[in-house]
């Protein structure tokens, strides 16, 4: 199976995340009760969260979408509208997207910073107290802060304030296509 193929299918596997739970509920509401639907929509998430995850872990050329998307479709959870009341599953996805996101940033490039996890974190969290206040809007712009500020923190790791071309270029040992060994 291609690396694209593996990422493809962890998306329907997400995206499965939005159908199969509340199906997985009206059918255990109309079939036990209240509390078999609600678990069998809470199984039917996590079954779904742990595919895409899994999938996402043996892709072995990460590309930088790759490495979003766990944190985008978690993200993308939390705004549409709920089929589990209450922001502990909005909360719990966007967190696990956002940990798998930065675990698959790290393995992209070990060189990252790792207190960009959390700025992602931060975001993920604010969606417990982000019911407070109606609509998708405020987790928006906290989501868009908090994955600027590790975008931000990484590519300022990538590319120091006040340094040229020229001067990553002599630091790595590579000037205009010589190469020269460290010792």
């Amino acid at each position: 199976m291609t690396d694209k193929s593996k990422t493809c299918l962890s998306l329907v596997c997400f995206l499965s995340m939005l159908i199969l739970p509340p199906v997985g509920l009206a059918i255990g509401w109309i079939g036990w009760g209240f509390s078999t639907g609600a678990i069998v929509a809470l199984i039917a998430l996590a079954v779904c969260f742990l595919l895409a995850a899994i999938l996402l872990a043996i892709v072995k050329e990460l590309a930088w979408m790759t490495v979003a998307l766990p944190f985008l479709l978690g993200f993308a959870y939390t705004i549409l509208p709920d089929c589990i009341v209450g922001p502990f599953d909005d909360t719990a996805v966007f967190a696990a997207g956002a940990l798998m996101t930065f675990a698959l940033w790290v393995r992209k490039d070990p060189s990252t910073p790792k207190w960009i996890v959390l700025p992602l974190l931060a975001a993920s969290l604010y969606t417990l107290v982000g019911e407070l206040i109606p609509g998708p809007v405020d987790e928006l712009l906290v989501s868009l802060i908090g994955g600027g500020l590790a975008v931000g923190g990484y590519l300022r790791r990538r590319r120091p304030p006040g340094s040229s071309e020229h001067q990553l270029q002599q630091d790595s040992g590579v000037i205009e296509g010589e190469s020269r060994v460290r010792e």
